[in-house]
C-alpha cells in the first residue's frame, strides 16, 4: 500500500503545518482539562455542567469546521495553484455562511438554555449550573464562526503558526480569568461554574479580536474585495464552494450530533457517569489532540499537492499521515495501561465518587483512540485533501448512526451495562470505518483536482 517511504520534504512539511495545529488544539483541551479540575472541586453536578456545556460549544465548533471544510480543500487547492482570488472568495464564503448557521444555535441557548441543558439530565442541581453556564458562553459562538475560517485560510497559506501563537495568549487570559472568577481570589467575587463560563467567553472574544486584527494588518491578502464579494455571490463559485461545503455541513452537523447524543445516552446513565464522562473526555482529548495535526497537516499539503498536479506524490505519501499517527496513538495508550495504578491514584484525588470505573473507562477509551486516530487521519486528511466528501460522509455517519449509537443504547439503556463496558462496544464503530477507509483510499478515487479549470475563470494574480 506504501510505495515509498517518507523523505525530508514529506517530515519537513509535516511538522510545518502539523506541529503547530497539534500544539494548538492540545493547548485548546488543555484549557478544557484545567476548566474540568477546577469546577469538580465544586461536585459531581458542577463538573457534569461544564462538561456538558463544553460539548454543546464542541457541537457548534463542528458545525462551523464543516461550514469552513472548503477553506481547507479549496483554499489550498487554489493556493497550491497560485490563486490568490480563489482564496478570498473562499474564506469571505466561509465566514459569511458560519455566522449564518451559527446565529440560530446563539439565540436559542441564550433564550432557552435551561430547555436545551435538560434534555440530557433531568437532575436540578444540574440543570441550574448547566443553564447558566450555557447562556453566559452562547453569545461567543460568534467568535467561534469568524475565527475558524481564518484560522484554515492561514494554514492554507503555510502560515500554521500564528492561530497557534494567538490561541495561547487567549489560553493563558482564559486560565487566569477562570482561576480568579472561579475561586475568587485577590478580591474577585467567587462565581464558580458562573465564573468559568465568563472566563471562556472574555478569552474566546479577545481571540477573535487579536486574530483579526493580525490577519488585516499582516495578512491582507486574504481580505476579499468588493469584486471579490461579487464573484462569491457568482453561479459558478457558488456552486464551487456548496459542492464541498454543504456535504461538509450535513456530514459535521450529523456527526456533531451523534456526539451530543452520546452524551444523552451517559447521562441517562447517572450524574455520576455524566460527571465521569464529563472529566475524562477533556483528558483523553489533549491527547487525542496531539494528533490532530497529522489530519491537517493531510489535508492542506495533498490538497497543495493536488491543485499543483503531483499526483504521483500524493499517492505515495498519502498511507504515511495515517500509519505514523495511529502507530503513535496506539504507543501512548500502552504507556498509559502501564500506568494504571497512577492513573487510579490520581483519579482517587477528585470528588468522584467511582474511581475505579472512571480508571477502567480511561483505559478503554485511550486504546479505542488508536482506532479513532486511524480514522481522523484518514478520512478528515487524506481523503478531505481530494474533495472525497461525500464518500466521507457514508462511511462517519453509517459507522456512527448504524453501528456505534445502537450499540451504544442497547447495551447502555436496554441491558443496563456499565459505563466502560459501553465505551468498549462502541468501538466497533471505529473498526467498521477503519475497513471502509481503506478500501477508499487504496482505490485512488479520492484524488479530484477541484480547481484545474479556474484559471478560465479568475486569473491569478501576480
Amino acid at each position: 500500500m506504501i510505495a515509498t517511504t517518507p523523505d525530508r520534504t514529506f517530515f519537513q512539511n509535516l511538522i510545518k503545518i502539523g506541529l503547530p495545529v497539534s500544539l494548538q488544539s492540545m493547548l485548546f483541551s488543555l484549557l478544557g482539562v484545567t476548566d474540568i479540575l477546577m469546577v469538580s472541586q465544586l461536585g459531581e453536578a458542577a463538573t457534569a455542567a461544564v462538561g456538558v456545556g463544553n460539548r454543546i460549544f464542541f457541537f457548534n465548533l463542528i458545525v462551523v469546521c464543516g461550514v469552513s471544510g472548503a477553506v481547507s480543500v479549496l483554499a489550498s487547492q487554489y493556493f497550491g495553484a497560485k490563486n490568490m482570488d480563489g482564496v478570498r472568495i473562499t474564506l469571505f464564503q466561509s465566514i459569511f455562511v458560519a455566522i449564518l448557521v451559527t446565529a440560530p444555535f446563539s439565540l436559542w441557548y441564550i433564550f432557552d438554555s435551561e430547555q436545551v441543558v435538560s434534555i440530557v439530565s433531568d437532575n436540578s442541581d444540574y440543570i441550574f449550573l448547566a443553564s447558566d453556564y450555557l447562556w453566559i458562553t452562547a453569545s461567543t459562538l460568534i467568535c467561534t464562526a469568524i475565527c475558524v475560517p481564518l484560522e484554515g485560510a492561514l494554514r492554507a497559506i503555510g502560515q500554521a503558526k500564528l492561530p497557534t501563537q494567538v490561541s495561547i495568549y487567549a489560553i493563558l487570559l482564559n486560565l487566569i480569568l477562570n482561576t480568579l472568577l472561579i475561586f475568587g481570589l485577590f478580591g474577585f467575587p467567587e462565581l464558580g461554574v458562573v465564573g468559568a463560563a465568563i472566563g471562556t467567553s472574555v478569552s474566546r472574544l479577545f481571540q477573535t479580536l487579536l486574530l483579526s486584527y493580525i490577519v488585516v494588518k499582516r495578512f491582507p491578502c486574504l481580505i476579499a474585495s468588493k469584486e471579490n464579494m461579487l464573484q462569491a455571490k457568482t453561479s459558478t463559485h457558488r456552486r464551487r464552494y456548496l459542492k464541498i461545503g454543504l456535504p461538509m455541513i450535513i456530514h459535521d452537523s450529523a456527526w456533531a450530533g451523534g456526539i451530543l447524543f452520546y452524551n444523552v445516552l451517559i447521562g441517562q446513565l447517572g450524574v455520576t457517569e455524566l460527571a465521569i464522562f464529563s472529566l475524562l473526555a477533556p483528558i483523553e482529548s489533549v491527547i487525542f489532540s496531539a494528533f490532530l495535526g497529522f489530519a491537517v497537516a493531510a489535508s492542506v499539503i495533498l490538497a497543495n499537492e493536488i491543485g499543483a498536479n503531483q499526483y504521483q506524490r500524493v499517492e505515495q505519501t498519502a498511507w504515511w499521515y495515517v500509519f505514523i499517527s495511529t502507530l503513535a496513538a496506539f504507543s501512548i495508550a500502552l504507556v498509559c495501561f502501564a500506568a494504571k495504578p497512577l492513573l487510579l491514584s490520581a483519579i482517587s484525588l477528585t470528588p468522584i465518587s467511582d474511581p475505579i470505573m472512571a480508571t477502567n473507562t480511561f483505559i478503554i477509551m485511550l486504546f479505542g483512540m488508536g482506532f479513532r486516530v486511524f480514522n481522523m487521519v484518514a478520512i478528515g486528511g487524506v481523503l478531505k485533501s481530494g474533495g472525497d466528501i461525500n464518500y466521507s460522509i457514508f462511511i462517519d455517519l453509517f459507522g456512527q448512526w448504524a453501528i456505534g449509537i445502537p450499540l451504544a443504547y442497547f447495551t447502555g439503556i436496554v441491558l443496563g451495562w456499565s459505563l466502560e463496558w459501553v465505551i468498549a462496544i462502541v468501538m466497533l464503530e471505529e473498526i467498521a470505518k477503519i475497513f471502509l477507509s481503506t478500501q477508499r483510499i487504496r482505490s485512488k478515487k479520492w484524488i479530484n483536482n477541484l480547481v484545474q479549470d479556474e484559471t478560465f475563470i479568475i486569473p491569478a494574480k501576480s
